[in-house]
């Protein structure tokens, strides 16, 4: 079998490429373009993520956890935006065709994306070094879509689930760093395995003022709304959401961490004070954790109580 069949016959194979019973795909793999019937009353959001292997993820990482990882990190960004994963086409710039590592990838892919409805509709191939970018797409009321651009003074900022585990993960994911089993299998978790915030974006998609996730570091990232609305944001140190498995790993560097580390993919967002009482609701409803952790002001970035650094992950 040629390479290009046997990528094909993989990925066509797998069960997220399967489109029967959504009436939205019209065309899936295997003609020159995917043919997609967005809903009625909906509209169309799409976002690309490019990981690449020594920049992105380890050499010589398990396959499943690039996979699984590579679909939720993209998946955060529909969660952002509120809206319903649809479908996502996959380019896969390969050193060599190996047909477990790929059958792996693909697994590892799936299990997430069948969990949340993502469905594999196209791609690409070449060869180079190891490149994976995803491409994926939702739907989303248009009157309903969280922009960054939407804080207003007086909001409060609000941040789901905990801060800083991902990054702190980095040095036992790659090998350098030997920790016990326990901590081990936690960290790598967090590392390898974030969870999209996809239902909580669709249910805080009607009272949010703006929103985003955070994905380069909760400093930085919140940065982004706060030049995009116009306005400042001060945050409470003590209010930020730390586990207990990180305060009791490295709680000299916690804090530092969950401002600027990243890769925790969970959402940021601004909300009227006077709906605390609807976030809280939203939240219990979910069993999801969720931390006030300061307000929106006219100008300014200010963390009361660290005078660390505040750079978060940098591309370049």
């Amino acid at each position: 079998m040629k390479e290009f069949e046997l990528i094909q016959s993989i990925f066509q194979a797998s069960k997220m490429a399967d489109v029967r019973g959504r009436d939205d795909i019209l065309c899936g793999i295997g003609d020159d373009c995917a043919q997609v019937k967005v809903p009625s009353h909906q509209t169309l959001v799409f976002s690309m993520d490019t990981l690449v292997e020594g920049r992105h993820f380890p050499f010589d990482a398990d396959p499943r956890d690039i996979g699984y990882r590579a679909v939720a990190s993209c998946a955060s960004d529909l969660a952002a935006m509120g809206a319903k994963p649809a479908f996502f086409t996959l380019g896969l710039t390969l050193p060599h065709a190996d047909p477990q590592w790929l059958a792996e990838l693909a697994s590892g892919m799936a299990e997430l994306a069948d969990q949340i409805g993502l469905l594999l509709v196209g791609g690409d191939t070449t060869k180079g070094p190891l490149t994976i970018t995803l491409q994926v797409h939702g739907y989303v009321e248009q009157d309903k879509t969280p922009k960054r651009s939407g804080a207003q003074v007086g909001d409060d900022i609000y941040v789901t689930g905990m801060l800083g585990d991902a990054s702190a993960a980095i040095p036992i994911v790659t090998g350098e760093l030997q920790v016990s089993p326990e901590r081990f299998d936690y960290f790598y978790e967090a590392y390898w395995r974030p969870t999209p915030r996809l239902i909580a974006g669709m249910a805080l998609k009607n009272i949010v003022n703006s929103m985003l996730d955070v994905s380069d570091g909760l400093a930085q990232d919140l940065q982004h709304i706060t030049k995009a609305s116009g306005v400042g944001a001060r945050l409470e140190l003590n209010q930020l959401p730390l586990s207990d498995a990180l305060l009791d790993w490295r709680p000299e560097e916690a804090f530092q961490l969950a401002l600027t580390g990243g890769d925790d993919y969970e959402l940021c967002f601004t909300v009227p004070k006077s709906l605390r009482e609807e976030v809280s609701l939203i939240m219990q409803t979910l069993h999801l954790p969720c931390s006030l952790i300061g307000e929106v002001t006219e100008s300014g970035f200010l963390v009361e109580g660290y005078d660390g650094e505040l750079e978060g992950w940098q591309h370049f």
